[in-house]
C-alpha cells in the first residue's frame, strides 16, 4: 500500500508555532518513507527546512478567511490533487480546512485535520466555523485535554477522533549535544550572572502566556529571600505594548537588570542548556505543552499551570510542579520549593525528566502513529 499514500499538508504559514513544527517533521518523514508529501502554504521561515522544498512546498493565501480567497483556495487545491495524485489532504487550521474540505468533496479524496487547540467558539456562528474541523474522515487530537474538548463541546456525531501527542527531535534537545562555549558565548551577549537562578520562560510575548505572572511571582520571591534571579523570556517580542509593560513592571520592582528578551532564537536547546528552572505560566490551558516537553527531554525541572496539556506532560512532583492556573502567589511557592529542594540540581530529577519524554513524546512516534492514521482512513 505504501505506493497509494500522497498527502498534501495545508497550513497558514510555516512559523515558529508547534504546528508548523508538526507539519514539517510529518513531511519529512513521509519523504524519508519514499511516500509523496507535499505542503500548501503561504509563507513561513520553516518553509527551509523541508526536504526538497522547492518542489515539495507550494503556496497561496490559505492564512485568509477571506471569503473570495477561501474559495481560490479550493480552485488551488483541486488543481494541486489532480495534478499531484494526492490521495489525502491533512489541513492544520480552519480557514485552510474549509478549501480543503470542499476540494476533498469535489475530487473524491480523503480529508483529515489535526485540531491543535481548543479555538473561541463565543457564539454560535464561531462554533459552526471551527466545526470543519470535524467534517472529516479522522481527526487528529494532540493530547486527551484536545481529545477530551473535542467530545464536550461538539458531542453530536460519533467523530473518529485519534489522540496523537506532538512529538520533539532528540537529537535537538539532548544535554549532551550542547556545546559548553556556545552556552558562554550566550551569557557574554546577554549579560547574565551565570552564579544567580536563571528562570526561562519561553514563548511569544502575549498576554496568556504568563510572562507578568512570572515576573510577579519572582518579585515576591526577592522580598523574601536572599536569592538572586536571572530572568530570560525566549520567543517572537514583536507585542511592543506588552513588551514595554513587563518592562515597566520589571524597573517598579527592581528586576530590571535581571531581565532579559531574548527575542526568536534557533539554538534553544542552548539556553534549556542554561537555565535552572523552566517555567510555562500560560493562563490559557496549553493544547499540548511543548515548552514543558523540550526542557524535560534537556533534563530541566519544569513549572507549569496546572490545566491543559500540561498535566500529562508533567509528573507533578517528579519532573516538574503544577501550579494553581493564574495564580502568582501559588507559583511563587512552587519556586521557592523547587529552590530549597535543589530540584534543578538534582541528577535524579533530571534523568527522570529525561526518560520521562524520551519513552512518550518522540518526533518519530509521532510520525509513525500519523502515517498509521493516514493508511487507517485510505483503507
Amino acid at each position: 500500500m505504501q505506493s497509494k499514500i500522497c498527502v498534501l499538508q495545508v497550513i497558514p504559514n510555516l512559523d515558529v508555532s508547534g504546528a508548523s513544527q508538526g507539519c514539517v517533521d510529518v513531511a519529512n518523514f513521509l519523504s524519508e518513507k519514499n511516500y509523496n508529501s507535499y505542503i500548501l502554504t503561504h509563507s513561513g521561515p520553516k518553509t527551509s527546512e523541508v526536504k526538497d522544498y522547492n518542489e515539495k512546498v507550494f503556496y497561496a493565501s490559505v492564512n485568509s478567511k477571506n471569503p473570495i480567497k477561501i474559495f481560490f483556495n479550493i480552485i488551488k487545491i483541486i488543481k494541486l490533487i489532480k495534478k499531484l495524485n494526492i490521495t489525502i489532504v491533512h489541513a492544520r487550521s480552519r480557514a485552510p480546512a474549509w478549501s480543503s474540505y470542499f476540494a476533498c468533496v469535489v475530487t473524491g479524496t480523503k480529508f483529515i485535520t489535526t485540531f491543535h487547540g481548543t479555538y473561541n467558539f463565543s457564539n454560535p456562528l464561531k462554533k459552526y466555523y471551527n466545526s470543519i474541523m470535524l467534517k472529516t474522515n479522522g481527526t487528529i487530537a494532540i493530547s486527551e485535554f484536545i481529545n477530551d474538548h473535542i467530545n464536550n463541546c461538539y458531542p453530536t456525531k460519533n467523530y473518529n477522533i485519534r489522540t496523537i501527542s506532538r512529538g520533539i527531535d532528540f537529537n535537538f534537545f539532548d544535554p549532551n549535544n550542547v556545546k559548553a562555549q556556545q552556552v558562554e558565548l550566550i551569557i557574554k551577549e546577554f549579560n547574565i550572572d551565570y552564579d544567580a537562578i536563571k528562570i526561562l520562560l519561553a514563548g511569544r510575548i502575549t498576554g496568556w502566556k504568563g510572562h507578568k505572572l512570572l515576573l510577579q511571582a519572582i518579585s515576591t520571591i526577592i522580598k523574601k529571600t536572599n536569592h538572586k534571579f536571572e530572568i530570560i523570556f525566549v520567543g517572537p517580542d514583536e507585542n511592543y505594548k506588552l513588551k514595554n509593560s513587563l518592562k515597566n513592571f520589571a524597573n517598579e520592582h527592581n528586576l530590571s537588570k535581571s531581565l532579559h528578551f531574548v527575542g526568536s532564537r534557533t539554538d534553544l536547546n542552548n539556553f534549556y542548556s542554561l537555565a535552572d528552572l523552566v517555567i510555562s505560566a500560560s493562563t490559557d490551558p496549553e493544547a499540548f505543552g511543548r515548552i514543558s516537553v523540550e526542557a524535560q527531554a534537556m533534563g530541566k525541572f519544569v513549572i507549569a499551570s496546572n490545566h491543559g496539556g500540561s498535566v500529562e506532560t508533567v509528573n507533578d512532583g517528579e519532573t516538574g510542579y503544577l501550579f494553581e492556573n493564574n495564580n502568582a502567589e501559588d507559583l511563587c511557592k512552587k519556586i521557592i520549593d523547587a529552590i530549597s529542594n535543589e530540584k534543578y540540581k538534582s541528577e535524579k530529577t533530571s534523568k527522570a525528566c529525561i526518560a520521562h519524554v524520551r519513552e512518550k513524546y518522540s518526533k518519530i512516534k509521532m510520525c509513525e502513529e500519523t502515517v498509521n492514521f493516514y493508511k487507517e482512513v485510505i483503507n
